[in-house]
């Protein structure tokens, strides 16, 4: 693993991948390259931002670094706390550390191609005006609160693919909306959104299950809105236990 410091708060990770398996015939991204539409070359060629390394972030950076994503951006302000540890991507080294600088460093390990992971403890209103580059070919906005998700899709808008994702309250149901330029943004579909800011977290239900579940309805959406896999949805609303639930607020 190499690293170095990109600035005196920001860390960069540049994963070696796993080239122990060079020599082998066997292909290591024969499988995923089996699926319609999908385009492992454009993988290897994308970055990607990720707002959030939480339950959330944490079970999408996984998956991007396993399907080898060219660079990860990952921004998160918080910090791991003990609760974390039984759905998120963190140790117990990682305790009370920045989680986006932890979910990094422990995607290095996850990386199958030479992955570039960029982690900036800030949350994304703080990095802009830090003026850090959020450029990226397609975002995806996993905190759990309304401010944030208003400020990435007005940021975004017109210019950038955006996937937000949520919970309920009660971790039984997920959505998971993708802004594409030119289209519906994140009010047209919660045009309540600007006036609901309260943000769940800490202290509300929260399981391993439901972050699983959505993320891949996430990862799915990025190869969609990227590559030529079919998709004839850009909201999607599940539950977890067979009917409808909670209505999001």
């Amino acid at each position: 693993m190499k690293r170095y410091i990109s600035s005196q708060k920001s860390v960069r990770f540049k994963c070696k991948g796993m080239n122990f398996l060079k020599n082998t015939k066997e292909k290591i991204t024969d499988r995923q390259e089996r699926v319609p539409g999908f385009k492992q070359e454009i993988m290897n060629n994308l970055t990607v931002v990720l707002i959030g390394a939480g339950g959330l972030g944490g079970e999408i950076a996984e998956g991007l670094v396993r399907k080898g994503v060219g660079k990860l951006i990952i921004f998160d302000g918080d910090s791991v706390e003990l609760s974390n540890l039984t759905r998120q991507k963190f140790y117990k080294k990682d305790l009370y550390k920045n989680k986006a600088i932890c979910l990094a460093r422990n995607m290095v390990k996850q990386a199958t191609h030479n992955t570039e992971i960029v982690s900036h403890p800030y949350t994304f209103q703080k990095a802009i005006e830090e003026k850090i580059d959020t450029s990226c070919d397609i975002a995806i906005c996993a905190p759990d609160n309304n401010t944030t998700r208003v400020f990435v899709s007005k940021h975004y808008h017109d210019l950038t693919p955006v996937i937000f994702l949520g919970l309920d309250e009660h971790a039984n149901t997920g959505y998971v909306f993708i802004q594409e330029p030119g289209k519906q943004d994140f009010l047209d579909v919660f045009p309540d959104a600007d006036k609901n800011t309260k943000t769940p977290c800490p202290n509300t239900p929260a399981i391993i299950d439901i972050l699983k579940t959505t993320a891949g309805f996430v990862l799915f959406a990025v190869d969609s809105v990227m590559m030529d896999r079919k998709r004839n949805w850009n909201f999607r609303q599940f539950y977890m236990c067979g009917f409808v639930g909670e209505v999001f607020k």
